[in-house]
């Protein structure tokens, strides 16, 4: 008789010890899921509502176009830009102006804007030739 009080000892203390880790195994658990989610979803989004705006472009300014988007990637060059804020760039429009700093381009200037998770506009490339100015940055250079 004694041996089995001595088990349901035994069994109540592995009972108690489960329902104590139970609570931080769930939280856990949660706090992975919602970052996955989160991650994965996040990053897919632009891609689903979002195209590369280059089919609105007419032909003829299309290869301007695909140099801009080009350059605008390469001012997109910080590691954490790189790798993660820009997860798609969007050609927006393309024009052609005479400006004194148009050089052998024809005078030609687009504007590339850069997605970041969720389709959240990150910032905005403004080209003219084969130069490029980042007009807005959400995590600015302190210089």
């Amino acid at each position: 008789m004694a041996r089995a009080s001595g088990s349901s000892a035994i069994e109540r203390r592995a009972s108690f010890r489960r329902s104590r880790w139970r609570p931080w195994l769930l939280l856990l658990g949660v706090s992975v899921a919602w970052k996955v989610v989160v991650l994965t979803v996040g990053a897919a989004v632009p891609r689903w509502l979002i195209d590369d705006g280059l089919d609105h472009i007419p032909a003829a300014m299309q290869p301007y176009a695909n140099q801009a988007r080009a350059t605008a990637l390469s001012l997109w060059d910080r590691p954490i830009e790189r790798t993660g804020i820009v997860r798609l760039v969007r050609v927006v429009s393309v024009d052609s102006v005479v400006t004194g700093d148009a050089g052998d381009c024809g005078g030609k200037t687009a504007r590339v804007r850069a997605y970041t998770f969720f389709a959240i506009p990150y910032s905005e490339v403004r080209t003219i030739c084969d130069r490029g100015i980042v007009e807005y940055r959400v995590f600015r250079r302190h210089h």
